[in-house]
């Protein structure tokens, strides 16, 4: 099986965080092709990064699909990021880490909070929660005050932010489940989870879980409405 794992901002950095743990998650015999996209910014912090990002991410994931032929694509941003893009184009499945870790936290208990990297993005983020259907489902979206790539970078202040807000997020807003909402912020899960006793979800190493049990099954997303195929060709796009 061929999983690739798409980094929608041109950060190697961030790529590499979010391979440690998509590596951690695969099954033995799952080969990972790591994608990281040409141009745009380093860091999506705002709708604005988004758009801008998700148009540059597209390209280069489907030149690389059509390259690499994988089974299944695992798009590594917490954010739409040209997701529903990505549906349309493909027939594979393709995974978002948002949509993926907050369908597996409604396993897992109650009510789940996102936990993102920047304050300023928590507006974003509730409505990422109530585009995918999850609203009734959320305690709360909060965040610290870290960028994408520092959240790589200085490991040590981030998890001293991470641990105070997650105490918050335990005993104040009563979630019973916590999502770390942003790919710069895989490989604390562990470390947080023991800290707050209840489930802390890596969104790559989930995804990545829930890509093999899709191609597993023999299943994508349906094209009959939602994710029909553009009426164009794709190249009229570009």
């Amino acid at each position: 099986m061929k999983l690739m794992v798409v980094n929608p901002n041109s950060s190697e950095t961030v790529t590499g965080a979010i391979m440690q743990s998509a590596e951690r998650a695969a099954a033995a015999g799952t080969t990972l092709i790591p994608i990281t996209t040409k141009g745009g910014t380093r860091n999506i912090d705002s709708a604005f990064g988004d758009y801008l990002s998700g148009a540059l991410m597209i390209r280069t994931c489907l030149d690389a699909v059509a390259l690499q032929r994988p089974d299944a694509v695992v798009l590594a941003g917490f954010g739409r990021v040209g997701i529903d893009a990505l549906k349309e184009a493909l027939t594979i499945p393709v995974v978002s880490i948002s949509e993926a870790s907050m369908a597996v936290a409604c396993l897992l208990g109650h009510r789940f909070t996102t936990l993102t990297m920047l304050k300023q993005f928590i507006p974003y983020q509730e409505d990422l929660v109530r585009y995918y259907g999850f609203d009734a489902k959320c305690a709360s979206v909060r965040a610290i005050d870290i960028n994408v790539e520092e959240c790589v970078t200085d490991r040590a202040r981030t998890l001293r932010e991470l641990s105070a807000e997650i105490r918050k997020i335990v005993d104040e807003d009563r979630a019973e489940v916590v999502i770390l909402a942003c790919a710069g912020l895989c490989g604390y899960d562990q470390d947080l989870s023991k800290l707050a006793g209840v489930p802390v979800l890596d969104p790559v190493a989930v995804a990545v879980k829930m890509a093999e049990s899709l191609v597993g099954l023999g299943v994508s997303h349906s094209k009959a409405r939602k994710f029909a195929h553009p009426p164009q060709p794709l190249d009229h796009y570009f």
